[in-house]
Formats: C-alpha cells, structure tokens, sequence
C-alpha cells in the first residue's frame, strides 16, 4: 500500500475515491467532492483506492487539519494503514500536529446506534495516540448541521506544550485558518472562554 496525491489518479480512480468519500460521510456532514481537490487530498492506492484524507495547513503554526479520514472497507485494518502513511507523510512535509474534530456522541436527540458509532470512532482515533481536547463549545460554521463538535489532536513529534495544554492555539488556529474566522470573531472568543482559555497563547 501506498499514499498518493488524487490529483496523480486516473478519472475512474477518482471515481472510485468519490464513492468512498460519499459513502464514508452522511450528506450533511460532505463538502463538493471537487472542492477536495483544492487542499491536500491523498488517497491510500494498492492495486485500486482505498481510502482517503483530506487536509488544510492551518497557516505558520506547523499543523494540519484533518478535513476527512474514510476508508472503503471497514475491518480490514484500513483506517490504521491510511493513518500510518498520512503519519509519515505529514511528518516528512514538517508537519508537527494534526487537528480534526469528530461528532459528539453525547449530542442530544441521537439514536443509540449512532452514538455507539460515534463512540467507536473516537475510540479508534485513541488507540492511534490522538487524544480529545478539553474544548466547550466549538461550533464549526459549516457541517455537522450546526450542532457543536468534538477536538481531537494527535502530536506527530514530542513537543511542549503537549496538544491538551495548548488549546488556545489550537482552537484560533482551526478557526481561523479552516474556516477563516478572525481569532477576535464572538464565536472563537466565546469558545476560548467556555474552554476556560483566556487568551490563545
């Protein structure tokens, strides 16, 4: 197995990336496939796709963000073969940390079985050594169909302060460098103070 870029992929390679994206993602939760292309779209290859990620530098801090992670086939083992490789890359380009968020699993009004699902996908990210953030009130302003969402950070190199201890950075730098929202915007502040975050440094 390989990582590659999707802009190396023929067009029936995309068109099978496509079809994992659209089936790893509920509609709500889905960007244009198109506008993948845009960010740092990598595809893990064997002999056909297997899964995908997708990120955004988040300006000069020396992170990424993790826009999409899926795999087609689930239980093989897929989704730790993606993140080893996404792993080795992201550290290879400089990259120290990687963000993303996950849905909440205690969001009210969901049925059992998705939240066991969500439970499970954070459990996974766990076991590859990224942890979730003690972040209150994030609340992307796209997707999720505007209900908050969860941090996850996993650190690619031994760093200080550790992703959990540096929660004003990281929250001013997924906002303002995914969705381009001013660190001075009331959502950030107000996501930094429900965090108990003064200040992001």
């Amino acid at each position: 197995m390989r990582l590659v870029a999707a802009s190396t992929l023929t067009p029936d390679e995309l068109a099978d990336v496509r079809q994992i994206y659209f089936d790893g993602f509920e509609p709500h939760l889905r960007a244009p496939f198109d506008d993948l292309l845009a960010d740092t779209a990598l595809v893990l290859v064997d002999s056909r796709p297997l899964g995908l990620a997708v990120l955004r530098v988040l300006g000069g801090t020396g992170w990424v963000y993790l826009r999409y992670f899926t795999v087609g086939e689930k239980g093989r083992g897929l989704g730790e073969h993606l993140w080893t490789h996404l792993r080795v890359a992201m550290t290879g380009a400089g990259h120290t940390r990687i963000i993303y968020d996950v849905e909440d699993p205690a969001q009210p009004g969901i049925d059992p079985a998705e939240e066991r699902i969500r439970h499970r996908r954070i459990a996974f990210y766990r076991r590859l050594g990224a942890v979730l953030l003690p972040v209150n009130g994030y609340l992307p302003p796209e997707g999720s169909a505007g209900h908050p969402m969860l941090l996850m950070a996993a650190d690619y190199v031994a760093q200080t302060p550790a992703a959990a201890d540096d929660l004003g950075r990281i929250v001013v730098a997924v906002y303002e460098h995914r969705y381009g929202i001013a660190p001075s915007d009331p959502v950030v502040t107000r996501t930094l103070r429900l965090s108990g975050v003064s200040h992001a440094g």
